[in-house]
């Protein structure tokens, strides 16, 4: 169920009737379970019995590791969650392109071994909740929680929560699972609930108002790319940085703020990652329920940082898995390849910068410092055309024509409505995540209500006047 849509509204509207008359008694959290599996299951019902399946076999093994007589019974059961659960991603989202990769190798070396694909729907969100499950019997078998659910119930409804069920943010057990337990809190301060209320009209904001603008002027240049010059590629590329931070930043900040309003606290997913000073500065900052996964549970356990050596390595391995993540094809394998590179890149700059006897001096430090942003921005944006491509083809076509750099502005340049819009939306994004990096946001959550109602209000005259409500789906719902 797209947070975009009609249906969502008259699902939420159901939800909060229900949450209203049932927040004080037993019955909420098997409501809440109901109405979560009612939510995913409106996209296909049937891959409800795959979330149970997944949900049940990792509830067990918590309770068998928590329970284990010894630590080898504990690891044993912890390799079948993560057996299990890697089994169930792999089948669904990566067996055909990994038959599909073998047969053109073969092929490649006078091998001709036919099909041998299989007609697979990917579930939607099913890489958010496989690793959130993975994380409760990871932090199990670590020691990171003290004691596991012993409610089913519960469990089921901390996996299925439907806000940040299909996109994330991936949340830790030991953030939500405390709050599941507790139920619905009856004494949330009306600030915040409002301060939840601004976030989820934040996040429409970003989705309707830019995300889904570039989108339109986005899917025009990867639809025909040998139509457009290098001028309109670079447009493309730059309102793709723009169309992917608005699209899923704003359905983690709906998710935040839903959850908000209703009393749950979920933990932040970005922090203006365009403003990022560096490629594991924008890692800090975008995606960082996933990052800190990997962190966690892939790049520490590896050795971390121990030696320059296993850095480099550790974080290579992480971003090609990333990228992998995102989704079964080469051009996402490539995008983990391309930030890896830069990451490596960026160490040796600073260094050799440590070890240089020059040192630059008469640049000014916020000059120097936009300098940066711009640079890593432009980076970044580069490193989004893999991603978006479809096939390694379009992203070697696109790098051809803007090699050829013909930068000269086209008659009647396409898209021009959107693109103006984009223009506005940007703009005002630019200014309030700027104001917010200034710590700008600490006096604004002094205002008074009026006067946050009424910034609230001028989002959404824009949003009205100018977004784009065409329904399009979120990004990561693909994934």
């Amino acid at each position: 169920m797209n947070f975009t849509s009609l249906e969502f509204l008259l699902f939420i509207t159901a939800f909060t009737a229900a949450f209203m008359a049932l927040a004080r008694t037993r019955l909420f959290t098997p409501m809440l379970l109901v109405v979560s599996y009612v939510f995913y299951g409106y996209w296909d019902y049937r891959f409800c019995a795959l979330l149970a399946l997944t949900t049940v076999t990792d509830f067990y093994c918590g309770l068998r590791i928590a329970d284990a007589p010894n630590r080898a019974t504990a690891k044993m059961f912890m390799h079948v969650s993560l057996g299990s659960n890697l089994s169930i991603l792999f089948f669904f989202k990566y067996f055909n392109f990994f038959i599909d990769s073998a047969e053109v190798a073969l092929a490649a070396a006078g091998i001709d071994v036919g099909r041998r694909t299989l007609d697979i729907i990917l579930p939607v969100g099913i890489s958010f909740y496989v690793f959130q499950n993975l994380s409760y019997a990871l932090d199990l078998y670590l020691g990171h929680l003290d004691k596991p659910e012993r409610s089913l119930m519960r469990y089921a409804t901390f996996v299925a929560f439907f806000p940040q069920l299909v996109a994330g943010p991936i949340v830790r057990a030991r953030d939500l699972l405390p709050q599941i337990q507790d139920g619905p809190k009856h004494d949330v301060p009306f600030a915040f609930r409002f301060a939840g209320l601004e976030k989820v009209i934040w996040g429409y904001f970003l989705k309707i108002g830019l995300a889904d603008n570039a989108a339109a002027v986005v899917d025009a240049r990867f639809a025909q790319p040998e139509f457009y010059n290098a001028l309109n590629h670079v447009i493309g590329l730059i309102c793709f940085s723009l169309q992917i931070y608005g699209d899923f930043a704003g359905y983690s900040l709906i998710a935040i703020g839903l959850s908000q309003i209703f009393g749950y606290t979920l933990c932040q997913n970005f922090a203006r990652p365009y403003f990022a000073i560096g490629m594991r500065d924008f890692w800090r900052r975008w995606h960082m329920s996933l990052s800190t996964w990997f962190r966690d549970y892939v790049y520490i356990p590896l050795g971390g940082s121990r030696t320059q050596w296993l850095r480099v390595r550790n974080m290579t391995i992480v971003m090609l898995v990333s990228g992998l993540w995102h989704g079964a094809n080469w051009t996402f394998i490539l995008w983990g390849a391309m930030h890896a590179a830069l990451m490596a890149a960026e160490d040796a700059v600073r260094w050799l910068g440590s070890k240089s006897p020059v040192r630059l001096t008469g640049i000014p430090l916020a000059a120097g410092r936009l300098l940066t942003i711009v640079v890593v921005f432009l980076l970044v944006t580069l490193t989004w055309l893999p991603f978006r491509a479809d096939s390694m083809h379009t992203v070697w076509t696109i790098l051809g024509i803007i090699a050829d750099a013909d930068f000269s502005l086209p008659r009647g340049m396409q898209q021009m409505s959107y693109l103006m819009r984009v223009v506005v939306f940007a703009g005002v994004v630019l200014m309030i995540d700027a104001l917010i990096e200034m710590g700008a946001s600490r006096r604004y959550a002094g205002v008074n209500v009026v006067a946050r109602s009424m910034a609230c209000s001028t989002l959404v005259i824009l949003l009205l006047l100018f977004g784009n409500f065409a329904n399009r789906s979120f990004i990561y719902f693909q994934f």
